[in-house]
């Protein structure tokens, strides 16, 4: 697949961000992926995700070198928008230490609240992920904020997990501008996630 270093360059500038913010409610129960006519599972050795049949799949070996290392797949909206176009990202970070799903999901949430411009969390609900063959506890967060003065103001929605020395952060990310429909399907994506 034939990816455009410019739309690329704008996932990366998200992911990498996030990344660079992550230094180190109510409940709801977990999803076991299923397809259909409209949704299609990604699935290999690490996790799966569902997303949407027509959503573009941009797998690691397809990044320019302008993506961080850390990111391990990008699916996007294939209705491209003219300012940004929605998308989920998984990246995976090495860990220093060992941390239970909802310390490193915590320190993700803090770094982003000091970091980004403008930060507005709307909510922030615990939730179950599978990692595994075990259901714990972790966070789905929706806020929004800009990387700096000159980027358009953007909403995302993460989750967050970790298994042995590895912490994910799942991040959807939007257009205020963006379509409920589009909302609630990058929202569904997220939550979707699952580490095996």
């Amino acid at each position: 697949m034939k990816t455009s270093t410019k739309t690329l360059f704008g996932i990366a500038l998200v992911t990498f961000t996030l990344l660079a913010l992550s230094g180190c409610g109510s409940s709801t129960a977990p999803k076991t992926p299923t397809a259909n006519e409209q949704s299609r599972i990604i699935d290999n050795p690490e996790y799966t995700m569902t997303i949407p049949r027509e959503w573009d799949v941009i797998e690691s070996k397809d990044f320019t070198s302008d993506v961080p290392q850390e990111t391990q797949l990008v699916v996007r909206n294939n209705v491209k928008n003219e300012t940004f176009t929605a998308n989920v990202n998984i990246i995976r970070r090495n860990l220093q230490t060992t941390q239970e799903t909802l310390d490193f999901a915590k320190s993700v949430i803090n770094r982003q609240q000091t970091g980004l411009l403008n930060y507005k969390e709307d909510k922030r609900d615990v939730s179950k992920m599978t990692i595994g063959s075990k259901q714990v506890d972790s966070y789905v967060v929706t806020f929004e904020g800009k990387k700096d003065a000159q980027s358009d103001q953007l909403k995302f929605v993460q989750t967050y997990a970790v298994k042995g020395t590895f912490g994910y952060i799942v991040s959807g990310s939007y257009s205020l501008q963006e379509t409920s429909d589009n909302m609630n399907t990058v929202e569904t994506i997220v939550k979707s996630f699952s580490l095996k």
